[in-house]
């Protein structure tokens, strides 16, 4: 059906733009941790001198998970746009953003696991072809 595959380019371009989202806010977050964390290593103070570094590590994490994880979800975007594979990866991350990004990410994630769900949709990315539709065509294996 022609809607299974338009919910699926726009599931593809709503994931681009979350990784997008995900990924400047992981540096904004960790330039934000490494500022504080510089200041309060410069204050007179001893708890804040150790309190510092900490808060750079904070920093340090806050970049490393919200950079793979906006990297995912951008190769999530790729999977819903290609839709030959990838059905597992894709409600994995549809179920991840529905958890851990709360309201947008959960309504995105619910709204992709509904397309997800459809036995027209899974046939789609087990490169079946849709009824009214062409197959699919087969991928030569590489050697």
């Amino acid at each position: 059906m022609q809607q299974d595959l338009q919910q699926l380019k726009l599931l593809s371009i709503f994931f681009y733009v979350w990784g997008g989202l995900a990924c400047v806010g992981a540096v904004i977050g960790a330039i934000s941790c490494v500022v504080a964390g510089g200041a309060m290593m410069s204050t007179s103070d001893d708890q804040s001198q150790a309190a510092g570094p900490f808060l750079i590590g904070i920093g340090i994490f806050v970049l490393v998970a919200g950079l793979f994880y906006g990297i995912l979800a951008i190769m999530a975007g790729g999977k819903f746009k290609k839709h030959l594979g990838g059905y597992t990866y894709c409600l994995v991350i549809s179920i991840i953003t529905c958890i851990s990004s709360f309201p947008i990410g959960t309504a995105l994630g619910i709204f992709a696991i509904v397309v997800l769900m459809r036995a027209s949709v899974k046939e789609v990315f087990k490169g079946q072809a849709l009824p009214g539709t062409a197959p699919a065509p087969a991928i030569p294996p590489v050697s």
